[in-house]
């Protein structure tokens, strides 16, 4: 089987998919050491990565057609964000827990929540590593915590010095309290999140 394929400063050429694989082999690469790029300790294997991607050049290939004059590297750009979506998202899923979890959970008693500082218009991928991290920080934050962890997002509206008169303890007591709650989330993100022991 032979498709035309459009390029955007070459003419078009009619190529099989070997032809095709080999002309945008890099490009494949290329995607792949992007995506994985940010996972530092816990890369995807990069064969099975090349893998999912090859296959959705081959669909790419496949239901591509010139007749849209769309050029072949812009419609391939699509296919593989989409095998980089299959590739890494088990990496942010929450596996097997049954747990439905919700930006919009409250903090404190203000009805304060991580969405208000965690908010973002980005709809991409990336903003999935954000909804993991603020996952991970609101399952290991007890009830008594919550006003530790506004201080730790939002130091102007909630103040050290606020958290202490309201519990009775001095300002240094509770600077204390805040820096082992902030040292107790590092450790659980190097340790669960980051794959650091």
């Amino acid at each position: 089987m032979k498709k035309t394929i459009l390029f955007s400063k070459k003419p078009a050429i009619t190529m099989t998919f070997e032809e095709v694989r080999n002309r945008f082999l890099p490009m494949l690469v290329k995607t792949m050491k992007i995506a994985n790029q940010r996972f530092i300790f816990n890369a995807i294997e990069e064969d099975d990565f090349q893998q999912i991607l090859e296959i959705e050049l081959w669909r790419a290939y496949e239901q591509y057609s010139s007749e849209n004059g769309t050029c072949f590297s812009t419609y391939l750009f699509y296919k593989l964000q989409k095998g980089v979506r299959n590739a890494t998202y088990h990496k942010y899923s929450l596996k097997n827990q049954g747990i439905i979890v919700s930006m919009n959970t409250s903090i404190n008693k203000e009805d304060f929540k991580l969405e208000d500082i965690l908010a973002d218009n980005d709809a991409s991928m990336n903003n999935l590593e954000t909804n993991e991290l603020s996952y991970l920080i609101i399952q290991n934050t007890s009830d008594h915590e919550k006003e530790l962890l506004s201080i730790l997002l939002d130091k102007q509206t909630f103040t050290v010095n606020s958290y202490a008169k309201k519990h009775g303890i001095t300002r240094q007591a509770a600077n204390q309290r805040v820096i082992k709650f902030k040292k107790k989330l590092q450790k659980i993100i190097a340790n669960e999140y980051l794959g650091i022991s």
